[in-house]
């Protein structure tokens, strides 16, 4: 009863569930970015640039060094009369074998990654936590925020084949 497809949580995820009122101004896609933004300046305190795909919720990392485009957090969320509940799942240094049993958000044709995979250093879930902690309640506050840039995503075009 959420937004997204299949969706994993275990040991080594920093999985948050803010039940929030929504002001009756909010749009529920403004509450996403929010918690999205939320993770993206966290991620950025923590040494690791992220940001947006157009079109996909969560956060993400862009194509690079033969590395698919990746999702480093998955957001799904559902509001009823009001109230959002339901939140997102941060990869810290969670086992990433996990995902090789099923297709993470129904997206078949990006990977998935954690923070102490990019960084190259630990990274729990303990540690991360009051970061994105801080910056949720500054964007919850519902004042206007400069949003991140979304990712540059590169099109791959179809190569004939001869």
């Amino acid at each position: 009863d959420r937004g997204g497809k299949i969706t994993f949580h275990g040991p080594g995820q920093l999985v948050g569930y803010p039940i929030v009122k929504l002001p009756s101004h909010v749009l529920v896609v403004d509450y996403v970015r929010r918690i999205e933004e939320a993770l993206i300046r966290s991620l950025s305190d923590h040494g690791l640039a992220t940001g947006r795909v157009p079109g996909r919720s969560g956060v993400w990392l862009p194509e690079s060094a033969g590395r698919p485009e990746r999702k480093i957090a998955a957001i799904g969320i559902r509001v009823s009369r009001g109230v959002a509940m339901h939140g997102f799942s941060l990869n810290c240094d969670v086992d990433l074998g996990w995902y090789d049993r099923f297709v993470p958000c129904g997206i078949a044709d990006a990977g998935v990654t954690s923070l102490d995979r990019e960084i190259g250093r630990d990274a729990a879930p303990r540690d991360v936590a009051p970061t994105v902690i801080a910056h949720l309640d500054d964007l919850l506050t519902w004042r206007t925020y400069e949003p991140s840039p979304d990712i540059d995503r590169v099109e791959h075009a179809a190569v004939p084949l001869l």
